[in-house]
């Protein structure tokens, strides 16, 4: 009963607790079991809160009886990766350097889940500084559920594994280049990325401050819709937020008449043996009504242009741990390598790639603004061994036409600041998630949310549980 009762949504858990069929504090002590008995498996949370946990979980439970329902999240246990300041708790950035860092102060996103009732339970493992790799130097190296000798993608390794194992109601992650996207599709979990200023950041740790977004990662698309709803919002701390207002709707309506762009050259490269799933998934959603056109992305060198906005920014926040003594050894030799090359770039360089950018941002909209969305594989292979050990990438198909220059869509989005959403759309052969990306225009979470919904509606992927298989 506790496994069925800790995999169940955001949505139906609630309802429970709202009915007064769910105790919030039975809720939070079967999570805090279930993650006090596996996460030794998986290594996705840094810090385990019990008795933070059971205290907001007991505060929430005497508010929801006396009728003071804040909201959906009420009384819900939730993990965030660990970049997020929580008052008194440490917050490590991943890092053996921060590893006693214990701020005075609550991030924004936590100071509104908080507001919402939510209960927080775990501070999660990331990659160090959310560089885009796996590794914390803090714990091992995080294992996916579905296989325990599979990584989790980075950097929101933590927050995709401990929602996948249902250890947490859902998760906070961060994306700056695919970091919600990765773990949301290796781990088999629905992720959003919303907007660029969407969600405040302040309270979070910099990896680059043009590029970093804050976001959910749930096991539904739904859940994912109630948490971002929450924690959206305009923050006069944060100077990149927006006063775009989002409201979450559930119904997702009818899907037909609705016009998405199928990343056609992106499908085209997931190996074969994983083609059927995709084909599948797209036939799901052509037959609740979606009307699929082939779409190109614009032709622009989004890689290079992404690292010389990256590592500048990342060499910039670093640069003061670069040439530090009582550190040396401890920065990850690799990490520190790029940032504090990305310190030094020309800053024509930087200066130019911004131009570039720009007319990403012109012509993305432009690709976009025919459709309620577009389309690619979030990830087409399954997760690869942690050890590195994996099927070479699979070859381009022959063509006669020059080669591409990167055109990758998460790339793309990320760099116009474009939201979307991760959801499994499948397994591989060895029985690892696949997963669908679907990013809308900008400040349009709902209609990447609303085909999310429909595809969930009509399937059951994102209900399938890892055994927690070595």
């Amino acid at each position: 009963m506790t496994e069925d009762l800790c995999y169940q949504t955001v949505s139906e858990l609630s309802g429970q607790i709202a009915s007064g069929d769910l105790s919030p504090v039975e809720l939070t002590r079967s999570y805090l079991e279930r993650a006090e008995e596996l996460d030794s498996k998986l290594a996705s949370i840094i810090i385990l809160l019990p008795e933070r946990a059971m205290a907001d979980a007991r505060a929430a439970e005497e508010e929801i009886q006396q009728g003071r329902i804040r909201g959906p999240l009420h009384g819900i246990p939730f993990g965030v990766k660990d970049l997020l300041d929580t008052k008194g708790i440490r917050t490590t950035w991943g890092s053996s350097i921060f590893a006693n860092r214990v701020p005075d102060r609550d991030s924004a996103v936590i100071e509104k889940l908080m507001g919402a009732g939510g209960v927080l339970m775990a501070k999660l493992t990331m990659a160090e500084f959310a560089g885009g790799s796996l590794r914390s130097n803090l714990v091992e190296h995080p294992h996916n559920p579905w296989k325990l000798d599979r990584t989790t993608s980075g950097s929101s390794s933590g927050s995709g594994a401990a929602t996948a194992a249902a250890l947490l109601g859902f998760s906070i992650g961060s994306e700056t280049g695919g970091s919600i996207m990765g773990p949301s599709a290796s781990c088999g979990v629905s992720g959003v990325r919303p907007t660029y200023g969407r969600v405040s950041r302040y309270g979070c740790m910099a990896l680059a401050w043009s590029l970093d977004k804050l976001g959910p990662m749930a096991r539904s698309a739904e859940d994912c819709g109630l948490v971002l709803d929450a924690i959206a919002g305009y923050d006069s701390r944060d100077p990149r937020s927006s006063k775009s207002v989002f409201r979450f709707r559930r119904d997702p309506g009818p899907m037909t008449g609705r016009k998405v762009g199928l990343v056609r050259h992106e499908f085209d490269l997931i190996p074969e043996a994983n083609r059927a799933v995709f084909d599948r998934a797209l036939d799901v959603l052509e037959q609740a009504g979606v009307a699929f056109e082939d779409v190109e992305l614009p032709d622009y060198p989004y890689s290079e242009v992404y690292n010389v906005t990256r590592n500048p920014e990342a060499g910039a926040f670093y640069k003061h741990l670069f040439n530090d003594k009582r550190i040396e050894g401890q920065f990850d030799s690799a990490r520190r390598a790029d940032f504090l090359a990305g310190s030094m770039l020309p800053a024509s360089d930087y200066v130019t790639a911004q131009r570039i950018r720009q007319m990403m941002v012109h012509s993305a909209d432009e690709l976009l603004a025919p459709y309620s969305a577009i389309i690619a594989p979030s990830r087409g292979r399954g997760a690869g061994l942690i050890d590195g050990q994996q099927a070479p990438p699979t070859p381009r198909p022959a063509t006669t036409e020059p080669p591409r220059r990167g055109a990758s869509m998460t790339r793309m989005v990320n760099l116009t600041g474009l939201p979307g959403i991760s959801i499994p759309c499948g397994f591989d052969g060895e029985e690892m998630p696949l997963g669908l990306h679907i990013a809308a225009r900008a400040w349009d979470e709902q209609a990447a949310l609303d085909i999310a919904m429909a595809f969930q509606k009509e399937t059951d992927f994102h209900r399938q549980r890892p055994g927690l298989r070595e």
